[in-house]
């Protein structure tokens, strides 16, 4: 089992930092750090990220057998080649990075169990979009619900995001769409950030849904959106025929 310990002398045999490390292996430096102090439990895919990146650096620099876990492998040792046969070989066996989604029905349980192994374990995952590279990013799917967003983003529709580091948060772009995990709910709006400590949730659908204040002590997450995929095909309004 990959442990703090393990996690740790394995990131530090490879000589990087806790931010390069999560890049390598497609999470954010927060969920290395939180794994590594013992707050989070890694995941099977985090162990597997782990795994692969490891064989593969050590493929890449050593071309000799593997000590993972403190276990050598038993694969025959392998004949040093010119590096770029050595890419070429990775590329040829490519893992597929899976992304869980938080549908309509799940997004109570994730509000409280968003930081929980055991809960992100039972979402459905799916695989990206081609030309989406996951490396250096956490990734999910959210499901929209309800009309707030509309006519831009409608119920059903899935967003494709990456997680934005709370250092990052100074980043964030106003009147951008994000989907925002408070301690309350899920939320998928625009965002005006109106000083240090006070945001503007703002929604497309505003004859109906009010600005709402919020302060940031009060969000626990956000996503960026990368990608959106509709649900349905918008309907055409009627044109007047001249042709």
């Amino acid at each position: 089992m990959l442990d703090a310990y393990k996690l740790i002398e394995i990131r530090k045999s490879l000589g990087l930092s806790q931010e390069n490390f999560a890049r390598k292996i497609g999470y954010s430096r927060e969920v290395v750090s939180k794994v590594e102090n013992g707050k989070m439990e890694p995941s099977k895919w985090f162990v597997e990220a782990v795994l692969k990146f490891q064989n593969d650096y050590n493929f890449l620099h050593s071309g000799s057998d593997v000590k993972i876990l403190g276990k050598f492998s038993h694969e025959p040792k392998k004949i040093s080649q010119p590096f770029y046969k050595q890419i070429q070989i990775l590329k040829n066996h490519p893992s597929e990075y899976l992304v869980p989604l938080v549908g309509i029905k799940a997004q109570a349980g994730y509000v409280k169990g968003f930081e929980q192994t055991d809960f992100i374990e039972t979402l459905q995952k799916y695989s990206l979009p081609p030309g989406v590279n996951p490396k250096g990013l956490e990734w999910s799917y959210f499901e929209v619900d309800g009309d707030s967003m509309e006519p831009t983003l409608s119920a059903g529709d899935i967003l494709l995001t990456s997680l934005l580091p709370h250092e990052d948060w100074n980043e964030i772009k106003n009147f951008c769409v994000y989907v925002i995990l408070t301690d309350e709910q899920l939320l998928v709006k625009r965002i005006y950030r109106k000083n240090e400590n006070e945001w503007i949730l703002i929604s497309d659908n505003f004859e109906t849904n009010p600005q709402v204040s919020i302060n940031l002590s009060k969000i626990k997450q956000v996503w960026t959106l990368r990608r959106h995929i509709r649900s349905k095909v918008p309907q055409m309004k009627e044109v007047k025929i001249i042709a």
